[in-house]
């Protein structure tokens, strides 16, 4: 094993040896099983996988069925943890095929909900939602409660991944509501930092840091090491949102030594896209780019779609930050590619706002109209407000450089109009400020 060792593997080990010795194939299965769990106690997946997989030899062998439902599990979801995700489909589906015909329907569930799982994290959103519509409908009627909130809550991850923010409200509240009915602690917090992570994706950062708080305290109660990564890493996105790097990338650097420590390649490669925004609003671009290729590697690597797409789009932005605009058009491009192919609207129509901010300053005008109309057609659909704003304000700056005052003042007002009814003053004076710097008098 690569970390300490329980005071019980030792004496497993040496059960598991003698069990072998004396051909006792029941005796060998338990203590296999035993081994493999005390390996993912301690996030060792890689070792537990040469015991499970062991396992599943044996009871297939013995035509155990029980056990080998068992074995299958464990060496799927192994493999989702070292974000093997096609390895542990290929054992999610042979599971599902196996219980089919056993009958066993709480596996059968849990075989659903970690195809779903696995498509989500390689991008296909929609096989995703199939899988966790299907986990959701038998655990309704199994009257499976924790496996209700777990479809919910999973369906609502997919839906803000997707940027349909309402629909990702509503189904993880569903599922936070049946984790207090069930007194369920983990669940209850995991359902506060997906809700905080939906706010971060509404820029409503005070909302998302409260709910990232209340998870973390609940995770550090209770030492759950993977909610803890989670619940730090959101709040050092919420805290960069609202400009407090140094704080901002304490709590990142904190989830990244946990991410190593656990081997979470998924959330590893988020946390590094974190860093690497920091690192580029406080112009440390070598290191921002550094994190950004780490990012890139790991999402290459483990085929996370959505994740290859962000790492571009942040490689892009730093090269837009440093002037280097034909780079970023470039990675722009292909982090779009991707996102279009996967349906991640929310991601779309922050780029298209990019792009179309680099035309401004190439002053292609007529270009970054069209970015920016499209981004502004996506955060209506969203109901993204503050995004409405930003992408209103941008728009009057470009007919301003056209000349075109009319067009300019109805977007300034627009713009204006959403930050006051949002309460956001200090940024609608800072939207005043820019127009009369602009020359442009609103009469509002």
């Amino acid at each position: 094993m690569t970390h300490e060792s329980p005071k019980n593997f030792t004496k497993l080990l040496e059960q598991l040896l003698n069990s072998r010795q004396a051909q006792n194939g029941e005796e060998q299965m338990m203590y296999l099983g035993e081994l493999g769990a005390v390996c993912e106690s301690v996030f060792d997946f890689s070792q537990a996988l040469i015991y499970y997989k062991e396992l599943l030899e044996l009871s297939e062998k013995k035509n155990d069925c029980v056990t080998q439902e068992t074995a299958l599990y464990n060496l799927a979801n192994c493999y989702r943890q070292l974000s093997k995700f096609h390895n542990s489909l290929d054992y999610f589906s042979r599971l599902i095929a196996t219980t089919r015909n056993s009958g066993n329907r709480l596996l059968q569930i849990a075989g659903f909900w970690g195809k779903g799982t696995n498509y989500q994290n390689l991008g296909d959103y929609e096989k995703a939602i199939e899988c966790f519509q299907v986990q959701y409908a038998l655990a309704c009627e199994m009257n499976e409660r924790r496996w209700e909130k777990s479809a919910l809550g999973s369906l609502g991850n997919v839906y803000q991944f997707l940027g349909e923010f309402p629909k990702a409200l509503d189904y993880e509240n569903r599922a936070l509501t049946i984790a207090r009915e069930l007194g369920d602690v983990k669940a209850k917090a995991e359902s506060l930092v997906n809700l905080g992570s939906i706010y971060l994706q509404l820029r409503s950062w005070e909302m998302a840091i409260d709910l990232c708080e209340q998870a973390l305290a609940i995770a550090w109660e209770n030492n759950y090491q993977d909610l803890i990564m989670v619940s730090l890493h959101s709040l050092g996105q919420a805290y960069k949102g609202i400009n407090q790097y140094v704080k901002a990338k304490d709590y990142l650097l904190k989830a990244l030594e946990i991410s190593d420590q656990i081997g979470e390649k998924r959330v590893r490669s988020a946390i590094l896209q974190g860093l690497s925004d920091v690192c580029s609003q406080t112009n440390q671009i070598e290191q921002a780019i550094k994190y950004n290729i780490e990012s890139l590697n790991i999402s290459r690597e483990i085929g996370n779609r959505f994740g290859e797409a962000a790492a571009l789009s942040r490689i892009a932005i730093t090269y837009q930050n440093i002037g280097k605009n034909s780079k970023a058009l470039s990675y722009y491009q292909q982090s779009l590619t991707i996102l279009q192919k996967i349906g991640a609207k929310q991601s779309q129509e922050q780029l298209f706002f990019n792009i179309g901010t680099i035309y401004y300053r190439e002053k292609l005008y007529a270009k970054a109209l069209g970015c920016l109309r499209t981004a502004l057609i996506l955060s209506e659909e969203l109901q993204i407000v503050a995004e409405q704003a930003r992408v209103q304000l941008a728009m009057g700056a470009v007919f301003h450089k056209l000349n075109q005052h009319e067009n300019a003042i109805y977007h300034y007002r627009q713009a204006y109009q959403i930050y006051k009814c949002l309460g956001d003053e200090r940024q609608a004076q800072q939207m005043l400020k820019m127009m009369h710097k602009l020359g442009v008098e609103p009469s509002l």
